[in-house]
């Protein structure tokens, strides 16, 4: 047998791998050997195969085949996670390429065409790993939206709202004008910007004199609703106590208040406030009272709250408003300006702060072991170095948005009453019976329930809108009945996890509404936002 003289991978590799995967060579059934496992942390559905990839993977089939050949019962178990933001971007695409815009289509619809990709342009990265070499378990590979994958985030949902754990209300989120859905902070990425710094004039209410205001985002003027200076500020002390300032070009009067939170040092030590638009104006609103007023729409255009430049993209106001302000003599000065923006890491536009209701996850008592783990070393970081970086992660950690406004994903099992407030429960029968509870409790209630729409992002799996029945039981299950008539927005509850494919026959809507909502009302548990929830919903 001659040895050719140089190394052939076309015909070799293919050869030797196929034989392997032929013998299930890589494939494990439980014994009475010692267990190995590693689940491979799931590539997006949409991904391509890149160099952290390539690292990550190799360091796994490096510990996986030496468990093997030291006699262990070793499994890797790969698997894709349905990537909700960058899969309903590609799909809205390609229906845009065919002249169909989603706005015309049922959520069913939608879904169609989107498993109808997954299925002919996702997972490439998986067969890339084959081409790797990489000893998988193909036999097991899972999918985030399959149907064990999406009983177990439903499960995990419940029996964490149950337990106090995940909530709903409204709140300052990471809005993705391109997605049109909020982002947790783990998906926002901040780049260094260079634009320009606005020197308002801001006109002291029943005198000549002005207040200077310095902003990078003079498009906001709209939502103002306070302007803000330190108490320790000399420069202002001649302000009473009740005075009053006139935003520019809006013409609102708005109160001057007095916080430490101002940093004297920072351009002229006065601060626009915006409440709806920024996280730390937000602070200051709940804080000293103050409305709130959203301006802009869903996809980032300006809204008609105000009755000005309704129907703007909102960096072609800030173009348009430098203009306007100079014109009207409210302009004092242009400076250029550096600074970090936040921008989308899936769509990679600039996210807007913007106040809506949401789902979250309470983080606090979920971090305490995660942090005592590792600062009491039973997990230990190579380099050492990170371990603080990861402390102070984690001691300053904020509730974790778990909500999406997406059709393609697991669906939230809430069921909204035709009163006010919900019920959250894994199956329908399950939450007509503890409708029935708050019916016995608090008396009946009249009219037809509301229906919501929200998916799931959580490490998971995510949440998004499906059917489908639970193993080893017979009949439909409606999981998050929550589209209302009339309204396309969706919210999906993304948490790392699979989706079935919502084939199974639902009953008619009429009849599905009135078995579940006539007659109930749901307790309100955080009455708050029950209330906040009639206008944001």
């Amino acid at each position: 047998m001659q040895i050719a003289d140089k190394y052939a991978p076309q015909q070799i590799e293919s050869k030797w791998y196929d034989y392997w995967i032929e013998q299930h060579i890589f494939h494990s059934e439980p014994d009475q050997r010692e267990p190995y496992t590693i689940v491979i942390p799931p590539p997006n559905v949409t991904g391509m195969l890149h160099m952290g990839h390539m690292l990550n993977n190799t360091l796994q089939d490096v510990l996986i085949r030496r468990a093997r050949m030291s006699g262990k019962n070793a499994c890797w178990v790969p698997g894709t996670d349905h990537a909700s933001i960058a899969t309903e971007a590609k799909v809205v695409a390609m229906l845009r390429e065919k002249g169909i815009e989603k706005s015309s289509l049922t959520r069913e619809e939608f879904l169609r065409h989107a498993w109808e990709w997954k299925e002919k342009y996702g997972g490439v990265i998986l067969k890339q790993l084959r081409k790797l070499g990489a000893s998988c378990d193909w036999d097991r590979t899972c999918f985030t939206m399959d149907e064990a994958r999406t009983e177990s985030v439903l499960r995990v949902f419940c029996d964490l709202y149950e337990k106090g754990k995940i909530y709903r209300g409204v709140r300052m989120v990471n809005w993705d004008p391109a997605a049109q859905t909020a982002l947790s902070d783990e998906e926002v990425v901040f780049k260094e910007s260079h634009g320009k710094l606005y020197y308002l004039r801001y006109r002291v209410e029943g005198t000549d004199r002005t207040i200077i205001v310095a902003t990078t985002r003079p498009e906001t003027i709209l939502g103002d609703t306070a302007l803000c200076v330190n108490p320790d500020d000399e420069r202002y002390a001649w302000l009473p106590e009740d005075a009053r300032v006139i935003v520019p070009l809006v013409g609102r009067s708005v109160p001057v208040i007095r916080d430490t939170y101002v940093d004297i040092a920072f351009g002229t030590g006065a601060l626009k406030v915006t409440p709806a638009h920024d996280v730390n104006d937000y602070m200051l609103g709940e804080k000293y009272g103050l409305e709130s007023i959203d301006i802009f729409n869903d996809d980032g255009t300006i809204n008609d709250k105000v009755g000005l430049y309704a129907g703007m993209e909102r960096f072609a106001l800030r173009k348009q408003i430098e203009k306007d302000l100079d014109a009207a003599g409210l302009l004092e000065k242009t400076e250029d300006y550096t600074n970090n923006v936040g921008y989308s890491e899936r769509t990679g536009v600039a996210i807007e702060p913007k106040l809506s209701m949401q789902w979250f996850l309470s983080m606090q008592e979920l971090a305490e072991p995660a942090t005592k783990a590792v600062m009491e070393d039973a997990i230990r970081f190579v380099p050492e170095k990170y371990k603080n970086t990861y402390r102070h992660w984690m001691e300053n950690i904020k509730d974790w948005c778990i909500s999406r406004q997406l059709w393609w994903g697991q669906r939230i099992p809430a069921y909204y009453l035709p009163k006010g407030g919900f019920v959250v429960a894994l199956t329908t029968e399950e939450a007509l019976e503890k409708a029935r509870r708050i019916a016995a409790t608090d008396g009946p209630a009249t009219g037809r329930g509301r229906a919501g729409h929200v998916v799931l992002v959580v490490a998971v799996a995510h949440l998004g809108i499906r059917r489908h029945p639970l193993p080893g039981q017979q009949g439909d299950r409606l999981l998050l009945p929550h589209q209302r008539s009339g309204d396309r927005s969706r919210h999906h509850l993304l948490l790392g996890g699979p989706h079935d494919h919502g084939r199974l026959r639902i009953p008619p809507r009429k009849a599905l509404l009135e078995r579940l909502l006539h007659g109930y009302r749901a307790r309100q548990d955080r009455p708050q936002d029950v209330q906040a929830a009639g206008q944001f919903a």
